[in-house]
């Protein structure tokens, strides 16, 4: 199986990289050109990934789209890169009960237009943080279908017992479905 991950940085990135022997990894570098390697690490921009269609049974974000500018580019690049019945498993914060809120955009320039104040998150290659453009809602399922054909489930993990009680507990996966003519492929 191929699986890439997308901005790596926590335990269960860890343990994807030991246990999964297909796995390779990327960070985005604003300075670096997509494609390139840059402190051992391969460098990829999600507006415009710089593999083939079809690269991937299996892409990995964790509490990436949050900061994507221009999420639609982004899931539609995933999409395109997911092999035929491939999947797309990311966490992002999800603020349940409301509609998301757009907090900045990528503009035709390539500029960012913020329409709220900064807010910023950690981020692994950059102590700056990485700025929040969008805090998504309920309607983050139809934005991705919208934007790029994948079907996406919702799965809410709260366990006391296992000590996981508290907002944001939200795991969402991504389909891609098999187009005509397509014939799945996980090797």
């Amino acid at each position: 199986m191929k699986l890439h991950e997308l901005s790596p940085g926590s335990p269960s990135s860890d343990k994807l990289r030991r246990e999964c022997p297909g796995y390779t990894s990327s960070q985005f570098f604003p300075s670096v050109p997509p494609g390139t390697l840059h402190k051992g690490e391969r460098c990829e921009d999600l507006h415009a990934l710089t593999f083939s269609d079809a690269s991937f049974d299996l892409v990995v974000t964790q509490d990436v789209f949050e900061h994507v500018p221009a999420p639609d580019r982004g899931f539609r690049e995933i999409a395109r890169v997911l092999k035929p019945e491939g999947a797309h498993i990311f966490t992002v914060p999800l603020y349940a009960g409301r509609r998301s809120v757009v907090r900045a955009r990528l503009t035709d320039d390539g500029s960012v237009t913020r329409y709220l104040p900064d807010e910023f998150h950690g981020n692994p290659v950059d102590p700056k943080g990485s700025l929040v453009t969008t805090e998504w809602g309920d309607d983050i399922v139809d934005f991705i279908a919208e934007s790029s054909g994948l079907k996406t489930s919702i799965h809410h993990y709260k366990n006391r017992r296992l000590g996981l009680d508290g907002e944001f507990l939200y795991v969402f996966i991504s389909r891609r479905p098999m187009g005509a003519g397509e014939v799945a492929n996980f090797n």
